[in-house]
């Protein structure tokens, strides 16, 4: 939407305002209105917010905001005073105790080596050997073992980062070419630890790689250090050098073991930075001759990126800025802030209570709103829980030709006809999926129907640019007011939804590739499960339920290799094959079972 100069005067001031005044009450009324929209995304977006980070001042401001806002309406808070809390990580640092002893040589932190942020802590001692990349691979058109002639156990395993054909975009290399993959299989080989360097072909410049928190919170299972070349070559002194060994596999393709005798002596302490978060949890009770112990929650995240960064999912990484997230998703927070309102207002006609959740941590892996559904505040249970409606960047419409996409209109045999019944005055396309990256996925993985509400992606997204002046309110008031059509409908019938299954989970990529094998599951993607793979949903049909494996079951091993995150279980299913049976060990209700899973 165009500002003029003098429009974006007043917005302006009008935000200083409301900054000043911490969240000053709005001169509201009960109908869905663009200049509250408005309002709403002017404060969430502000420059002194700083992007709503987990944790952090701006972050707070925010969920008072829309505490305040919700009470101001006459919601009901629900679990701590209209809070839920809960912990995140929302990265890593190192600690005081960590060294590096080559030998009798000392060698430098963050200029010779550094931990990777998912290495164990632990104090470790041992000799070397070089294993190439570190590969064990067989496959119809690839066998390359770089554990065939060396003996890794009980020693530090020095590894070349990458895969030896770094132009490929298709290379085979690439499903076992991750640090996490190698390490992994070092684990497997057991060895003490794993040295990580960059060859030539990886990097010209020779440092340690910085500690990246991949949102990921389990560890290795063992240390794992990154050095220079400088450092490697320090360690294979009087044998090659880094360099001369990186060409000669490339060149040649042909694996070269080489062990030494050089004494490592080290100690890894990587600290995960805890911090806490929180879900904004308001109902709107019904107002109805009788009591009703039914809900439909409708929900938005409010967190977003902060300044930016690396570890954060910037699509500008080496900008350090405000990302403002006027899209992602204050747009989504002020529709759900105006729907309370409407509904307060319509409390008397409501058969079904309705809870509003503005969910945290949904751009760390939906972590919010995974909590709440694991976590329901009292009265709520499950079964009572009949829709959920989620709003996630819906302020940047595109031309009405292409209009705004409503996903898991599949998810309820009755949301075909309730979604047809209204035709707005813009293009709306359905998706039947029930599965996406946005907090309507933990619901559906309860079995509960969702409908998922954006106007899609953008060239802003998750940049500095996604700011309010882009945001165009007249149509979001207009998607706010369609949405109220199938609200009303759920929330104002005694009957209830008929929950059905879509099918098929999105696939989860390898760097560059995908896995050529899955069982057909939505695994736990942030690590929360530190001791297996959680398994958030089962696809119908797919191999894992056809072979017995069930939601909420925790994978622990395949074809006898121990799982402990999803990192592992990528490593594993890469190295099977179609048509192949895999054993696959889970954990259910602290009971190990043993499936035989046909891939």
């Amino acid at each position: 939407m165009k500002l003029t100069t003098n429009l974006f005067l007043s917005i302006t001031v009008m935000a200083a305002s409301l900054l000043l005044t911490n969240c000053k009450k709005i001169n509201k009324n009960s109908e869905i209105t663009s200049s509250e929209v408005s309002e709403h995304i002017i404060y969430l977006a502000s420059d002194s917010l700083k992007g709503r980070y987990p944790g952090e001042m701006g972050h707070n401001m925010a969920a008072s905001y829309i505490h305040k806002q919700f009470t101001d309406y006459g919601l009901v808070p629900m679990a701590d005073n209209g809070y839920q809390h809960f912990k995140v990580v929302t990265g890593c640092s190192l600690g005081k105790s960590n060294y590096l002893f080559v030998n009798n040589d000392s060698l430098t932190i963050d200029k010779d080596f550094r931990p990777l942020a998912f290495s164990s802590n632990a104090e470790t001692m041992g000799e070397v050997v070089f294993v190439g990349y570190g590969f064990e691979i067989e496959t119809d058109s690839l066998k390359w073992n770089d554990y065939a002639m060396a003996d890794a156990k009980g020693k530090w395993a020095l590894v070349l980062r990458e895969d030896p054909e770094p132009e490929n975009m298709n290379s085979e290399f690439i499903p076992y070419a991750t640090d996490r993959a190698k390490a992994t299989l070092a684990k497997d080989k057991g060895a003490l630890g794993v040295l990580m360097v960059n060859g030539l072909n990886t990097s010209k410049m020779d440092q340690p790689l910085e500690l990246a928190f991949d949102q990921n919170m389990s560890d290795a299972g063992l240390p794992v250090i990154s050095i220079t070349r400088e450092a490697a070559n320090l360690i294979l002194k009087g044998s090659a050098t880094i360099e001369e060994l990186e060409k000669s596999i490339v060149e040649k393709k042909k694996s070269v073991v080489l062990q030494s005798k050089t004494s490592i002596k080290a100690n890894t302490e990587v600290i995960q930075n805890l911090t806490d978060a929180k879900n904004v949890v308001f109902m709107v009770k019904a107002k109805t001759t009788s009591e009703t112990n039914e809900f439909v929650v409708v929900g938005a995240h409010y967190d977003h990126l902060g300044m930016g960064g690396k570890q954060v999912n910037s699509r500008m990484p080496d900008t350090i800025a405000v990302h403002n997230g006027a899209d992602d998703n204050a747009s989504g927070v002020a529709g759900m802030i105006e729907l309370a309102g409407y509904y307060q207002n319509k409390a008397n006609e409501l058969t079904k209570n309705m809870v509003f959740v503005a969910f945290d941590a949904e751009e760390m892996g939906v972590l919010g709103s995974r909590y709440f559904v694991e976590n329901l505040p009292t009265p709520i249970q499950k079964s009572s829980v009949k829709a959920m409606f989620n709003f996630d960047m819906i302020g940047r419409m595109k031309a009405d030709s292409i209009g705004i996409a409503i996903g898991g209109t599949g998810t309820a045999q009755e949301f075909d006809s309730l979604l047809n019944s209204s035709k707005p005055v813009f293009n709306v396309t359905f998706s039947p999926d029930g599965y996406g990256p946005s907090d309507h996925a933990p619901f559906y993985s309860a079995n509960i129907p969702v409908l998922f509400y954006s106007t899609g992606a953008h060239e802003d997204y998750h940049t500095p640019l996604d700011d309010f002046e882009k945001i165009n309110c007249d149509k979001e008031t207009e998607i706010l007011n369609y949405s109220t059509g199938i609200i009303t409908a759920v929330a104002t019938t005694t009957d209830s939804l008929t929950f059905q299954s879509t099918g098929t989970p999105p696939s989860q990529g390898q760097r560059r590739t995908r896995l050529k094998v899955t069982l057909g599951i939505i695994p736990d993607m942030t690590g929360i499960q530190k001791d297996g793979l959680g398994v958030d949903g089962v696809r119908n049909g797919g191999p894992g339920e056809k072979g017995g494996i069930l939601k909420g079951d925790k994978i622990i091993a395949i074809n006898s290799q121990p799982v402990t995150n999803i990192y592992d279980y990528m490593f594993r299913m890469a190295k099977l094959k179609v048509g192949s049976t895999a054993i696959v060990e889970v954990e259910r209700n602290n009971q190990k079972v043993v499936l035989l899973i046909q891939l």
